[in-house]
């Protein structure tokens, strides 16, 4: 038997230290690894960042260094939603804490900012509802807590606002520049909101859910509120926005349940998605003239909604744009708008009469699925389909079909029980499912030659149309 040289002994005995020693490094995937509990990243100075913890600590001291490498950021979101945490201790060397680091951490009572912490992303507190000591040091030389409020000097930043500050009004610090995101997520105590003047720019979410909130004052220097700003503040009033505001936010004021008054400045140009949604106590609204769209359910179960008055610029009205706004009696279309989306006014119960003018080439499917009061629609010549579902449920007696129109979809007509007689276009080549069901008082269907495909049931339900040749041939796509 031969004998192994000692020289190569040696060496492999060392490769199995070296490997015992780095057994608690592992590699997790591209570019994160692991060291116990904890799930870390390199950054661009050699130095670590915390991207996630997988532990069940009640007291958790973060360790200094991770595989040897020294901690100097937690991560965004790293701890989100660990309910098991009370206390928490970073380290000394920590200098960068990253977006909701510690969001819905419900159990966080306590944690420590040391001096060495410069930067703090969007409020890597929200929603840690039983934080009530944040330690930091009186001359802490990037961060001030005043009062249960934690402001970020650098920026002059408002950062988190404590969700266990007693139920009433806040002044915000006088030189505040910026109301960070979430800021003031879900603190279901604030009633009142003073702004200093200093005060640029308002956040996304900043005050989301704050369901106490009735009165806030937006100061003339205010020229940028973020996404879903005062998303859920269903006791908030009204609101004047300051003209120095020239954007609307997707879901700047979704589920404001209780906003009444709502004076827009005259040099907005555009307001975002679900920027009014479900503001069920609207209205009125009266829109700056700057306004060229509306975007995807901006006015959605607005429902007791009763007169809007579109700008002139308006091209486009997005799907579900008037979703459910069942008081609206009219609307004006103007003359430059192309297209109108799925479900745009769909279930607009108490719409009288509607223009679309002849630029609009597109409406969508639905879009006034249930207008059950809706007696006089001009079609635009422009259009040519008339998609699914796009007039179920209406009240008109009759409707002047465009003769560039080819398709009539599924259901476009169904339960429409007023209509008595309709021609349709020499272009139309099909009928879809459904089309006219149920349309209980329709006499008279003037049929074109043009037609390759009806839908077997397109007419179902429709006891006084008796002359209706046999349309069965045609009742097979090609």
């Amino acid at each position: 038997m031969k004998k192994i040289p000692a020289v190569l002994l040696a060496a492999v005995l060392l490769l199995l230290c070296l490997l015992s020693s780095a057994s608690a490094v592992t590699v997790e995937s591209a570019g994160e690894l692991t060291s116990g509990e904890f799930r870390y990243r390199y950054r661009s100075d050699g130095t670590a960042v915390i991207t996630g913890y997988d532990g069940k600590s009640e007291e958790l001291i973060i360790p200094a260094s991770l595989g040897e490498v020294p901690v100097t950021a937690i991560g965004s979101e790293a701890f989100k939603s660990n309910n098991a945490l009370l206390y928490v201790t970073l380290p000394t060397a920590v200098e960068e804490i990253g977006d909701y680091a510690f969001f819905y951490c419900r159990n966080l009572s306590m944690i420590n900012l040391p001096d060495s912490v410069r930067t703090v992303g969007r409020n890597p507190f929200a929603a840690c509802e039983n934080l009530s000591v944040i330690e930091i040091s009186d001359h802490h030389p990037y961060l001030s807590l005043q009062d249960g409020v934690l402001y970020s000097l650098p920026d002059q930043r408002l950062i988190a606002y404590s969700m266990l500050r007693p139920k009433g009004p806040y002044e915000v610090a006088e030189g505040t520049k910026i109301i960070g995101a979430s800021a003031f997520y879900i603190c279901e105590t604030l009633t009142g909101l003073t702004l200093p003047e200093t005060v640029t720019s308002i956040g996304k979410k900043a005050f989301y859910e704050c369901s106490r909130l009735r009165s806030i004052n937006l100061p003339d220097s205010i020229s940028y509120l973020g996404e879903g700003a005062f998303n859920g503040c269903r006791n908030l009033r009204s609101l004047k926005c300051p003209e120095s505001i020239t954007e609307i936010g997707t879901s700047a004021f979704e589920n404001c349940t209780s906003l009444e008054e709502l004076i827009l400045p005259e040099g907005a140009t555009s307001i975002g998605d679900r920027a009014f949604f479900n503001c069920s106590s609207l209205t009125s609204v009266e829109l700056p003239e700057g306004i060229s769209s509306i975007g995807q359910n901006t006015f959605a179960e607005c429902k007791n909604l009763k007169a809007i008055e579109l700008p002139e610029d308006v091209t486009y009205i997005g799907g579900g744009a008037f979703l459910n706004c069942m008081e609206l009696e009219e609307i004006n279309i103007p003359e430059d708008v192309s297209y109108i989306g799925n479900s745009a006014f769909y279930f607009c119960q108490k719409l009288q009469s509607v223009e679309l003018p002849d630029s609009c080439f597109y409406i969508g499917s639905s879009a006034f699925y249930a207008c059950s009061s809706l007696t006089e629609i001009e079609l635009p010549m422009m259009l040519n389909t008339i998609n699914s579902g796009l007039f179920a449920g209406c009240g008109f007696e009759e409707i002047d079909i465009p003769s560039r129109v080819t398709a009539i979809g599924d259901q476009a007509f169904m339960a429409c029980a007023n209509l008595t007689s309709v021609e349709i276009p020499s272009k139309v080549t099909t009928i879809g499912e459904q089309a006219f069901l149920g349309c209980v008082s329709l006499e008279e269907v003037d049929l074109p030659d043009s037609l390759t495909y009806v839908a077997a049931n397109a007419f179902d339900s429709c006891p006084n149309l008796t002359d209706l040749p046999d349309l069965s041939d045609l009742s097979v796509p090609d």
